[in-house]
């Protein structure tokens, strides 16, 4: 306790120093702060610049930088120029010295350096906050590159990791603007995040999982770990060469086709997205390299993103949504991804949702730029104190990440273009047999847990009733509104239930079918694939947006 009340110090000295006294009070260090500085701090908001919040963290240590960067990503959660001054952090130090790198792999793997790589490079290839790589040679002569956690970074990290959800839970009892945020389920998304960084076997299994992923795809490679000579502490990988990936001078000289390779390298990152639900989270061009046959190097599995089949399905959703400009099913699709914590004014939602419909109106989705989009996304979010997942805003910087890779490699470069591609493929997945009956039995438990609550819903709701009566607004645009779209949504629901019954019938037919499985698994699945096909496209293309009409009106029905 004496260590954490010690690191809690350290923190105040280091924000007042900023000028962030104010911070320190909100998040709950009030009593650690001079007596002087203790009731500055009024306003519930942000009470700091941009600049101070960057020094300070830079001043607190790895971990602290690591927030920072991880912040610097969540654009639907800070402004514009916070964002911009964060992203200013830089994950460097100062190396450390060879004889602690031997030290710790030593203790790691049981052998000097030298013994177990008959060539190893004493300075540092490249220097972080918590680790540093090594380049290496292997007895069988394959270049490699080691990476060394840091000594003693592992129980700092922690420790600070332990403080921050501490002072979390402070801040969400102190601070309004925390709880808004749940800054509780933000830091735990970043211990997360960062234990994973800590143990190099993470990083070891994910750059495992992407090549079995990836098998199919030989336009990219990823490198193979040694594991043999990898621990937590230790990491052995096969040394990447090329050219990095926006060099477009260098590639213009290797002949190198840079439009086909923004599509290929693009491709391959949507589909982690889309279809596998697994993807590289920090896909910027010093992770991405092209070798002489122009094939795609993809490294550092560090940060990674997934993302559930439901996720998956309301972002597919919300890109057919955003492709007939349809508002409601956008609104929806947002209300999904990003539940509210509080109540939300979907009047207003909705009408900001038309200004951005409105912003892209007249083009199709293989035009837009998913970048201005995804900001715009963003600015309405905060607006609304509509807070994403983690992962699903990972995946939406990944996105921005790779649209803006692939338009220096291609000016004329489209991400709605491969998005569009994709996402027939990952709809046929996402409504496969297989999956359909894993959503069917997950439905079956949900209704039995429904049907459980029911009566007890009920009854808190006739009573509340019995007590303060019911307010109901209608407005006759809404009304209309509904009606239009009740209309599409009945022969839409007679579709969707009689083709996803086929595929399921399909499906239980494949599993238990007696006799000749492989001779009917080619017309089966044919069968599933055209049958997923027809049933996205006809949805694509139905339920165009709702119609405007209406004059305003409102009742106000009340039983006292």
């Amino acid at each position: 306790m004496a260590s954490v009340t010690a690191r809690y110090r350290q923190i105040v000295e280091v924000l007042a120093r900023n000028g962030l006294s104010a911070l320190a009070a909100q998040i709950g260090l009030r009593d650690h702060l001079p007596q002087a500085l203790r009731h500055h701090h009024a306003e519930e908001r942000l009470p700091m610049g941009p600049e101070r919040l960057r020094t300070a963290l830079e001043e607190l240590g790895p971990t602290f930088v690591k927030l920072g960067q991880m912040l610097s990503t969540r654009s639907d959660l800070l402004p514009a120029d916070y964002i911009a001054e964060l992203t200013k952090l830089q994950d460097s130090a100062t190396p450390v010295p060879y004889e602690a790198i031997a030290a710790s792999i030593r203790r790691e793997l049981g052998a000097d350096p030298h013994e177990l790589y008959p060539s190893f490079a004493e300075a540092p290839l490249a220097t972080a906050s918590i680790g540093q790589a090594h380049r290496a040679r292997l007895h069988d002569g394959t270049e490699v590159i080691v990476k060394v956690r840091k000594p003693g970074v592992t129980a700092e990290v922690r420790a600070d990791l332990d403080v921050m959800k501490q002072l979390a839970s402070l801040a969400a009892r102190e601070w309004e603007l925390a709880r808004d945020v749940d800054i509780e389920a933000l830091v735990d998304a970043f211990h997360r995040m960062m234990l994973g960084e800590l143990d190099y076997r993470t990083e070891s299994a994910n750059a495992e999982q992407f090549r079995q992923n990836l098998a199919e795809n030989p336009a990219v490679r990823i490198p193979l770990v040694v594991e043999e000579l990898t621990t937590s502490e230790v990491l052995t990988e096969e040394l990447v060469t090329g050219r990095n990936i926006t060099d477009s001078v260098g590639l213009d000289a290797a002949g190198v086709d840079r439009r086909t390779l923004a599509h290929t390298a693009t491709d391959a990152l949507i589909r982690m997205v889309l279809v596998d639900g697994f993807f590289h989270a920090d896909p910027h061009p010093g992770n991405l390299f092209v070798a002489a046959d122009s094939t795609i190097w993809l490294i550092d599995f560090g940060m990674v993103g997934r993302l559930n089949p439901a996720a998956r399905e309301d972002l597919l959703w919300l890109l057919l949504a955003m492709s007939r400009h349809d508002e409601e099913a956008i609104v929806a699709s947002l209300l999904r991804l990003a539940p509210p914590r509080r109540g939300i004014d979907r009047r207003r939602l909705t009408r900001d949702v038309g200004a951005l419909v409105e912003s892209i109106s007249g083009h199709p989705l293989a035009e837009v730029s998913v970048s201005r989009v995804v900001e715009q996304i963003y600015a309405l979010l905060r607006h609304h104190r509509l807070q994403l997942p983690a992962e699903v805003s990972s995946m939406l910087r990944m996105l921005v990440l790779t649209e803006s890779t692939a338009v220096v490699l291609d000016p004329d470069f489209h991400l709605g273009t491969v998005l569009q591609s994709v996402m027939p493929v990952a709809l046929v997945e996402l409504l496969s047999p297989e999956a359909l009956l894993r959503r069917a039995s997950s439905a079956g438990m949900q209704a039995l847990r429904v049907g459980h609550e029911l009566p007890g819903r009920a009854a808190r709701l006739l009573d509340d009733y019995e007590a303060h009566g019911i307010d109901i607004g209608i407005h006759a645009e809404d009304l209309d509104r509904a009606i239009s779209r009740l209309e599409g949504t009945a022969d839409r629901l007679i579709v969707g239930m009689t083709l996803s019954a086929l595929l399921v019938g399909i499906g239980s037919f494949i599993s238990t079918a007696p006799g000749r499985p492989s001779q009917l698994r080619g017309p089966a699945l044919l069968g599933v694939g055209g049958a997923a096909a027809l049933l996205g496209t006809y949805l694509a293309a139905s339920g165009g947006p709702a119609r405007r009409a209406g004059r305003f009106v409102h009742r106000n029905f009340t039983r006292r």
